[in-house]
């Protein structure tokens, strides 16, 4: 049986690295779920291990062509080709969108039938890193809509509206409403770190709000 992972914060640590802050529940958060893992930090373990992982998903993905109904098998293939974008990052930059595309395929199988905002999420986050911004942010207010208080939506969401708008502003309404769901104090450190940025950012520039709907979840729910 397949187990289902949750990919926390996918894509903070991206994040917090170009804003030199500090980087799933939270301590996956900054890997991704089921984030690769090499045993080995040497440039060449992981160019092999990222070759095998491609060699592995093709049989994977040949297998999922004929069962797109399947959601435990499109789920795996979504994460494998998520984690396959992460990796590429390091090992393979011209591939990385194209991993990242897949995985978004695969999740959208998924939620022709489970409306699961875990998924979305993770969706969301794969189609912002494949370059797909307007999916991505399609998603993330879906799973808010279906989850107000989902933290993963609200970090990644927040995360999203930072990088992808310069939308500092809502970005802060995003964190601001994560940080009373933390359930330990390294989680909320964490996001007060990202709220004392956005709060910097805004201070250094007020105009720094963008264009998003700070408060998707209280958006209609027709998807008019």
């Amino acid at each position: 049986m397949l187990l289902k992972k949750h990919r926390y914060f996918a894509i903070v640590l991206v994040v917090l690295i170009s804003l030199a802050m500090v980087g799933s529940g939270f301590s996956m958060a900054f890997s991704g779920r089921g984030a690769p893992s090499t045993g080995s930090n040497t440039p060449t373990n992981a160019t092999a291990d990222y070759q095998a992982k491609k060699v592995s998903l093709a049989a994977i993905a040949e297998q999922a062509k004929t069962d797109t109904g399947n959601v435990q098998l499109q789920t795996y293939l979504g994460n494998e080709y998520y984690n396959a974008g992460v990796a590429a990052e390091k090992v393979a930059p011209t591939e990385v969108q194209e991993n990242f595309r897949h995985a978004v395929e695969a999740y959208q199988n998924v939620l022709k039938t489970n409306k699961d905002p875990n998924v979305m999420v993770d969706m969301a986050t794969a189609a912002f890193k494949s370059g797909d911004n307007d999916l991505a942010e399609k998603a993330y207010k879906e799973a808010l809509v279906i989850k107000p208080d989902f933290i993963n939506a609200l970090i990644n969401y927040g995360i999203f509206l930072s990088e992808a708008k310069q939308d500092w502003a809502g970005a802060l309404n995003q964190w601001q409403k994560a940080l009373p769901l933390a359930q330990n104090s390294s989680d909320k450190e964490q996001i007060q770190a990202m709220i004392s940025q956005a709060q910097s950012e805004l201070k250094t520039n007020p105009a720094a709000n963008g264009t998003s709907n700070p408060n998707p979840a209280l958006k209609n729910t027709t998807g008019k």
